[in-house]
């Protein structure tokens, strides 16, 4: 658990870094907040549902972006922008390309998980029989 957490606060401390110290580099100051917005929320579905695959957690976090990204069209975060919390949590405008800024990071997320999900330790030599007995 402690290392997700790391990784969720390295998240997000990167996706903070790339709106308030924009470089000029579309993929620096546009594309990686988005992205690390969805790996974020891939991070914390993970930490909620610890013993899901990373297809279930990938598509929550997507369901999750999705959800932020359509409630926009209330109008309702745009009326609150004032508010920190909504114009760093929420953002204020529908953006269809977000989408596939989102996937893309659930998508990325969802790889990383399972190529670093292991065995566990007690069952390495253990028949596959006995495993989870």
């Amino acid at each position: 658990m402690i290392r997700l957490l790391l990784a969720l606060a390295v998240t997000v401390a990167l996706g903070l870094a790339s709106r308030l110290y924009p470089t000029g580099w579309f993929l620096w100051d546009r594309v990686l907040g988005e992205v690390l917005y969805a790996v974020a929320a891939y991070i914390a579905w993970g930490m909620l549902f610890i013993r899901k695959s990373p297809l279930f957690l990938a598509a929550i976090a997507f369901a999750s972006c999705l959800a932020v990204e359509l409630f926009k069209l209330t109008g309702i975060p745009a009326e609150n922008h004032h508010v920190f919390l909504v114009r760093w949590f929420w953002g204020m405008t529908f953006s269809v390309v977000n989408l596939g800024y989102y996937l893309t990071g659930v998508i990325l997320a969802a790889l990383a998980d399972r190529a670093t999900r292991g065995s566990k330790p007690s069952e390495k030599g253990t028949p596959p029989a006995l495993q989870g007995a």
